[in-house]
């Protein structure tokens, strides 16, 4: 159905090629200057592969996981944040214990990778509320190898998918699990059988 030239697909086919025209204009740009910015740009063109004896990524290449970048790194980290967000604003005693170390881990300066180990409390937030509401909801994945998954055959090539929200609203790893678990400190192993993201913690007392 994506290959017939209704209005919907040909204003996203034009929408697409503007979208790679204008990165393929940036990226020649920033190859012709020769000079690392600092950002995601100059660390893809600068990236080698050292089991490919030291390769660089083609114009293509780049283009491709600028698009990945572009497209995966900002509504999915948007939707985290608004959501994390939303559910402080519903716990304001976890609220104010995220300000207290934000405070204290940072004094008032911006974070920098070096101080994420310190803000434990903030990670637990941020761990739950991709458990509640994974911007990636739905995800698929092509088998390389003949496996086997919980007793089920898959034969390489076939295409799995699954559903990380159902996942991690199950009621056999989590008790009440439509509720925001109290972060803890405690990381258990995952319950046996069960993929999940976020590390297991005493159950959550019922919603009010």
């Amino acid at each position: 159905m994506d290959r017939l030239p209704t209005p919907c697909n040909r204003s996203y086919l034009r929408a697409r090629a503007r979208l790679r025209d204008t990165l393929d204009q940036i990226i020649a740009q920033r190859l012709a200057e020769g000079t690392d910015q600092g950002d995601l740009l100059s660390a893809l063109i600068a990236a080698r592969d050292p089991e490919e004896g030291g390769r660089g990524m083609s114009r293509a290449e780049i283009s491709d996981q600028t698009i990945a970048f572009f497209l995966a790194g900002t509504e999915t980290t948007a939707a985290t944040v608004g959501w994390a967000l939303d559910l402080l604003a519903r716990h304001p005693e976890i609220e104010q214990r995220v300000h207290s170390e934000v405070d204290t881990v940072l004094g008032g300066a911006a974070a920098t990778h070096t101080d994420l180990p310190d803000l434990t409390l903030t990670e637990r937030v941020i761990t739950e509320t991709l458990r509640l509401r994974p911007p990636g909801w739905f995800i698929t994945r092509l088998v390389s190898a003949d496996t086997e998954l919980g007793g089920h055959p898959l034969p390489a090539g076939a295409t799995v998918a699954y559903s990380a929200y159902f996942i991690h609203h199950r009621p056999d790893p989590y008790d009440n699990p439509e509720a925001p678990r109290p972060p803890s400190p405690l990381r258990p192993s995952p319950p046996a059988g069960v993929w999940h993201t976020c590390p297991a913690a005493e159950p959550a007392p019922p919603s009010p």
